[in-house]
């Protein structure tokens, strides 16, 4: 898949070095030039976050992260802004262009005190105390080891700061690949990532820091040459990717003067059943709200009336009559009973676009041939499960789910050769040639009933409307997580106009 301008890859820190290497071969940037872009980033980024006219305090390693400090010192300094650096290791100890940057912001000026050992504590929470921001530039990407002692005590002396604190690339202690806390972390308040996200910004520990995230601060490295990278030397994907608000125009091209409702897309909505008759209703809201041209239900035949009641837009049919041959797409099992095997059979069957979700899963979950079935289906079939039916799914727990959701939402691929979207927060989307996408957007808001239904409409209503899966199914996440951002709702149904409003934004 070529990178759009919208794509948002994630990286490695062996991945971002490789690019790195391949883009100063390429272009002829140097290391020492690079490491000026960086600064040049951190610097912007303390004039937009720091409180007030204080101090600012950079706490560097001897790596190229604190290397990326000096340079954004000696840039602050030149701006008249109070600042002091911290080593934590000796300043002899610096090497290469690390020792270039140290020179250069001694020679402008910079305060550079050193603090080496434990005996350094008192003055480092002194130098906190003086600050209005600390800068973490101690690790970044390339810590590979458990963090001890003095680094250790210094990383506490920084989390027990009274002020912001901003990380560089990621917060130091916090492994760049896996997000596991390597003995001790800075609780970073913000995080500017140098040149893209890592994976250890939304994996485990990493995603729990809760802290704002800046757009990567760009260095001179193409995008094109990160998905190179990615693509030759896959990590967990063969292409991974922060899901982008970007790509919802994709979703949403211009429509011609003489566009009729059956070439909009025709939308086949599979659900109900006593007790559950609005989840099928939510999925029509959800379609409607992405321009869907056409939407039918079929339900159970002693729901129909209550169903058929409800909804004013859509066709409702009982199930025993409805005549659902000719569509675009298919959603099946939003409130659906345990009896409806042999109607998921007959879906099965068709070439058409299938989203399945709630009681649809738990069936496949359940019957050996069901899932035979959607493995050897080749029209696209996308599952949505919550945490406890992807549990069911794989026959594990919801605990082993969310403990590496990445790789249980692979796991479900795998063994179905199917779409997924594992829903809940940061939301996980996989796909069967190895592409992946992790969605940064949502709110606590979303937990509440129905709101499933709503997403399972959006992404049929855009397969239906023959949007191509890689934009159709990121694209309606994103427009149903954003949507559960805003304000001023409480119910599911409440999604729909919330969606349209952002799709009216986003035409093209």
């Amino acid at each position: 898949m070529a990178a759009r301008r919208f794509y948002k890859p994630i990286l490695t820190a062996e991945q971002m070095r490789m690019a790195e290497q391949k883009t100063m071969q390429d272009t002829g940037v140097t290391s020492l030039e690079l490491m000026e872009r960086a600064g040049q980033a951190i610097a912007r980024e303390v004039h937009k976050h720091k409180l007030d006219s204080g101090r600012i305090v950079i706490v560097v390693g001897t790596g190229n992260n604190g290397g990326d400090g000096f340079v954004a010192a000696r840039l602050l300094r030149q701006d008249q802004i109070p600042v002091t650096v911290i080593p934590l290791a000796p300043v002899d100890n610096l090497q290469g262009d690390v020792k270039h940057q140290a020179d250069l912001a001694n020679k402008a000026g910079v305060k550079i005190r050193p603090m080496t050992s434990n005996a350094d504590a008192q003055k480092l929470n002194d130098w906190m105390k003086r600050a209005v921001l600390v800068v973490d530039a101690v690790f970044g990407t390339g810590l590979n080891k458990p963090i001890t002692g003095w680094f250790a005590e210094a990383i506490a002396c920084i989390n027990a700061s009274h002020c912001p604190v901003l990380s560089i690339d990621i917060a130091s202690g916090i492994h760049a690949d896996t997000g596991e806390t390597m003995g001790a972390a800075v609780h970073a308040d913000i995080t500017l990532p140098i040149a893209a996200y890592k994976w250890g910004h939304w994996l485990k520990d990493g995603k729990q820091q809760g802290c704002k995230m800046i757009t990567p601060a760009p260095i001179g490295i193409r995008k094109t040459t990160m998905m190179e990278m990615i693509q030759a030397h896959p990590f967990i994907a063969e292409q991974s990717l922060l899901n982008d608000e970007g790509i919802i125009a994709e979703a949403f091209p211009s429509r011609p003067v003489d566009a009729y409702k059956q070439a909009c897309g025709h939308l086949w909505i599979f659900g109900g059943s006593k007790g559950y008759t609005g989840a099928p209703t939510l999925v029509a809201k959800g379609a409607q709200a992405v321009r869907t041209g056409v939407i039918s239900l079929a339900v159970p035949d002693d729901v129909y009336p209550i169903v058929a009641a409800a909804s004013l837009e859509t066709m409702v049919h009982p199930e025993s009559i409805a005549p659902w041959k000719k569509h675009h797409a298919i959603v099946a099992g939003p409130g659906w009973g345990d009896e409806q095997t042999s109607l998921l059979n007959k879906i099965l069957n068709t070439s058409s676009p299938i989203v399945l979700d709630a009681n649809a899963l738990n069936l496949i979950s359940r019957d050996e041939e069901l899932q035979a079935k959607v493995k050897q289906r080749k029209a696209l079939t996308l599952l949505t499960p919550h945490p406890g039916e992807a549990a069911r799914l794989l026959g594990s727990s919801i605990a082993d789910i969310q403990a590496d959701r990445i790789q249980a939402a692979f796991n479900i691929v795998e063994k179905l050769n199917v779409w997924v979207v594992l829903k809940g927060a940061r939301c996980v989307i996989a796909s069967p040639n190895k592409h992946l996408w992790i969605n940064p957007y949502g709110s606590a808001n979303l937990a509440t009933a129905g709101t499933g239904d709503v997403l399972a409409g959006v992404i049929g209503g855009l397969l239906a409307q023959k949007v191509e899966p890689d934009i159709a199914i990121p694209a309606g996440v994103a427009l149903h997580s954003i949507s559960g951002e805003q304000k001023g709702w409480f119910k599911a149904g409440q999604l729909e106009n919330l969606i349209a409003k952002m799709v009216e934004n986003n035409q093209q």
